[in-house]
């Protein structure tokens, strides 16, 4: 089995809510994350996925969030925008910019901060 991954940060802020009501004051992560494709064969030019492929679909998803408030963001209403509820957006959201390429999509990481991550797995 091959793995390849793409990562890249961004900037922007937040704050976790219960039943809508915020349980923190909002503030601000140099969020990081990584999109991990696999596959057990390659294709015709000897890759799983292309790496600019990747980066397009990862980069298009980061882009709607940085500098930007993720509490504010309608895929995020009425939810709590934990970095568990990050990855998996970021899962979901890349699995579709891929395309048929989605069905590699293995695992997205995101890191609030250094040491700090949450792990979605498809």
């Amino acid at each position: 089995m091959f793995e390849v991954a793409y990562e890249t940060t961004f900037c922007s802020t937040h704050r976790l809510t219960r039943d809508g009501e915020p349980l923190e004051p909002i503030h601000g992560h140099d969020w990081r994350v990584e999109a991990v494709a696999a596959g057990a064969a390659l294709d015709g030019i000897g890759v799983v996925i292309d790496f600019e492929h990747l980066k397009k679909a990862v980069g298009e998803v980061a882009a709607r969030f940085h500098y930007a408030d993720m509490n504010a963001h309608p895929d995020f209403a009425g939810k709590s925008p934990s970095a568990e509820e990050v990855a998996k957006y970021f899962f979901d959201e890349v699995r579709k910019g891929l395309g048929t390429d989605g069905r590699l999509l293995r695992r997205v990481r995101v890191w609030e901060a250094p040491g700090c991550s949450a792990t979605y797995l498809g």
